[in-house]
């Protein structure tokens, strides 16, 4: 609507300019953050180190972009919010890695001196894991680094296999985009009507969800995002697909800095960092098959270095007590499809 009042309209003006002068503010600061680091030595990750690169995003319209994230975290978060409340209260089903929140506190600054933390305690879950879902690990698959020609393949053959067993209702979450679209690819008209395909990078994050939900016997595929805060209870999810350990890429920056600042320190980074990591990321994407006390399912990870490597025990210390099948893969199926049948899963609703 016009403004015909000639004051309005330029306190609207004023208004709006000091605006657009804020973001070219937060701009230049931003530049300034990215391009001009503060002085000091960065090496110990102490003071304001941050973690700077540059970016190229997009394909056909490439742009670039100036990135400047803090090295560490916990200092900040210690004196600008831990430090300013007199109770801070962190509750979740996905705070300790392999059982303890060494990890986490390191993360947060709660080790730092003066130290607060009054309780470190594992409250059961109010789900019967042992009784509502079967967890499975197939041991005679590929490895994805090894082999990923054979693992995109034996993904493909689970997510077919288990998808005819189980009538849809299949999640399978990838650590990759590249990884979602071979299997997309591949299973793509071989699943059959009855069972919709959705992949992320389709549609919406929201509508993707909304149609798995609805359709009740879908097969969806996701990545990153997916991996925490997707709720889906109920008949229409009933099996989890884990496509492999979710580890971060060590060249990623912020990971290749926090590698290097480990290393620095004489500690190793796959251990202390990677595997702690990957363990509580794990533990999010397994969270997604049970939402509720009626809920019942199949969860497989198809990446058998969770029980021929020495790190396996500490990511599998941290996940709930379900039922197990590990063993070779036609085994595994077997153990599935029986649990399947015990539960009423592929039969119509």
């Amino acid at each position: 609507m016009a403004l015909d009042d000639p004051a309005e309209r330029k306190a609207q003006l004023i208004g709006e300019l000091r605006g657009v002068v804020r973001r070219l503010e937060a701009a230049a600061q931003g530049l300034t953050a990215a391009l001009r680091p503060p002085p000091g030595p960065a090496a110990d990750g102490g003071g304001d180190a941050a973690v700077r690169w540059i970016e190229r995003r997009g394909r056909r319209h490439a742009n670039l972009s100036l990135a400047s994230v803090p090295l560490d975290l916990a200092p900040i978060l210690k004196s600008a919010l831990f430090d300013r409340v007199e109770t801070v209260v962190l509750t979740s089903a996905t705070l300790a890695a392999g059982r303890e929140f060494t990890f986490l506190e390191e993360r947060l600054g709660l080790d730092l001196e003066p130290s607060r933390v009054m309780v470190r305690e594992i409250l059961p879950s109010p789900f019967d894991f042992a009784a509502q879902c079967l967890f499975g690990i197939p041991t005679d698959l590929p490895e994805p680094r090894d082999d990923e020609p054979g693992h995109d393949a034996a993904v493909a053959r689970v997510l077919l296999e288990l998808g005819h067993a189980a009538a849809g209702g299949v999640f399978c979450l990838f650590t990759s985009h590249g990884a979602l679209r071979r299997a997309a690819d591949a299973v793509r008209g071989r699943i059959g009507g009855r069972c919709p395909l959705l992949a992320q990078g389709e549609g919406q994050r929201d509508q993707l969800l909304r149609s798995f939900r609805e359709a009740g016997s879908a097969i969806l595929l996701g990545t990153d995002s997916f991996w925490e805060g997707v709720d889906v209870p109920g008949r229409a999810l009933r099996v989890l697909i884990l496509a492999k350990l979710p580890f971060k890429v060590p060249t990623e920056p912020l990971t290749a800095a926090r590698l290097e600042r480990l290393a620095a320190r004489g500690l190793d980074g796959f251990t202390h960092y990677l595997v702690p990591l990957a363990a509580l990321k794990l533990k999010q994407g397994f969270g997604r098959l049970i939402r509720s006390k009626t809920d019942v399912g199949a969860v497989v990870l198809l990446d058998r270095r969770v029980v021929t490597k020495r790190y396996g025990a500490m990511i599998l210390e941290g996940l709930p007590r379900a039922e197990t099948a590990i063993g070779q893969w036609a085994d595994v199926r077997d153990a599935c499809e029986e649990f399947f049948a015990r539960h009423g899963i592929g039969a119509p609703a």
